[in-house]
């Protein structure tokens, strides 16, 4: 899959058992241009793709406030699945 003139991989699947925070695979995050077929939210650009899940970055443990941005990330199977069980990135955990 390509991004624009960058080649990218990879997708979002299940952590291993009892693994409640599974470390997330170092990212290459840019910047593209919005595109007239997305759709405007309060909390970011919706591009409404199967195969993406607008998953939530969050800067701490505790949501809500500490909400940073929607990352768009891979999916191989139906993105209700992430939305269900409450996936989301969190950039520092509370210790």
């Amino acid at each position: 899959m390509n991004v624009g003139d960058v080649q990218v991989g990879g997708y979002l699947t299940d952590g291993l058992l009892k693994e409640l925070m599974p470390p997330m695979p170092v990212m290459y995050m840019r910047c593209v241009e919005i595109q007239p077929t997305w759709e405007a939210s309060a909390v970011g650009y919706l591009r409404h793709d199967p195969g993406l899940y607008d998953c939530p970055v969050y800067s701490t443990n505790f949501r809500g406030p500490t909400f940073v941005f929607l990352a768009q990330l891979t999916s191989k199977v139906d993105t209700s699945k992430w939305v269900l069980s409450g996936t989301a990135l969190i950039l520092q955990q509370n210790d």
